[in-house]
């Protein structure tokens, strides 16, 4: 009896085991992840802003933003206004007072539901920052791992902290794959792409159908192969200088009408080019959702 009894224990007590594992496995592979740029979008796919993902432990990280979107401020915002409501109309109706003279009685009364007013409001605000507090952000992270070439999405709750900084909890990895992780910007816009052969370089017209921080995809009469380099220029808006990336070809596909598209990625972007190319994306994002909101 007393063997069942230790081998009966023992096989209780592995399940344990087992999860730790899992457990202390599934907060190393996130730590692999730390210094990752990524992109924190909303569950319904808004795109909030392009961060640096840092200070990875366990399930808690740090995100530091490089570029904002007009949610991603207004997000902000709620954490923030209201703060000093409350106080003012205390003020105001603190200097509404009769300017006849009144007895003392009447002069204490005031006071006392003056008090009584601040005390309220003031119970409020902290209630209401408290309420902010408990409810974080939940968004989806994503972004691309150079190391490993793959696509890594998280979730996690989000809140903001110092300027450009949110705190991170409840981080974990719901998938990796091998497709691109960043968000894309649709567009029709006329690029060129140089190759060069030698010492001469040759110039070839295309159009560029969408870009995202880590590529974009082209159209181009030209037949290029993977691993093709190249630089693509391109002016996202008329408004700001002409965008130059150097890019190598990953995907290539053909098409009926004899034409070729090409999947590319953006190869030796310093963090000034890449928050040149975020800020682009993010102003041409803007300016078409506008244009869309006048129609």
């Amino acid at each position: 009896m007393r063997l069942f009894g230790l081998f009966g224990k023992g096989s209780k007590e592995q399940p344990k085991e087992n999860e730790q594992n899992t457990e202390e496995n599934s907060h190393a592979e996130i730590t692999a992840y730390s210094g990752m740029r990524v992109e924190v979008t909303t569950f319904e796919g808004e795109l909030l802003f392009v961060a640096k993902l840092v200070n990875l432990r366990e399930n808690q990280a740090v995100l530091q933003q490089y570029s904002e979107t007009e949610r991603s401020k207004e997000i902000l915002r709620q954490y923030t206004e209201g703060e000093d409501d409350g106080k003012t109309q205390a003020r105001e109706a603190g200097s509404s007072a009769n300017t006849a003279p009144e007895s003392l009685e009447v002069v204490f009364a005031r006071m006392l539901a003056r008090q009584a007013q601040e005390a309220e409001q003031a119970e409020k605000e902290q209630d209401s920052e408290e309420e902010k507090q408990k409810e974080p952000l939940h968004v989806r992270i994503r972004g691309y791992n150079d190391h490993e070439r793959k696509a890594v999405y998280m979730e996690g709750f989000i809140t903001p902290e110092e300027k450009h900084t949110w705190k991170v909890e409840e981080l974990t990895v719901t998938r990796i794959g091998n497709d691109r992780a960043f968000f894309r910007l649709e567009t029709n816009l006329d690029a060129v792409v140089t190759t060069f052969g030698g010492f001469s370089a040759r110039e070839q017209d295309c159009k560029m159908l969408n870009i995202s921080v880590g590529g974009a995809r082209i159209l181009s009469e030209q037949l290029y192969h993977e691993g093709d380099k190249f630089l693509l220029k391109v002016q996202l808006l008329e408004d700001r200088p002409m965008s130059v990336m150097f890019c190598e070809v990953l995907r290539v596909f053909e098409r009926e009408d004899s034409k070729y598209e090409y999947g590319c990625r953006f190869l030796e972007l310093n963090e000034e080019d890449q928050d040149k190319i975020t800020q682009n994306i993010f102003a041409a994002q803007l300016a078409e959702r506008r244009k869309k909101r006048g129609q």
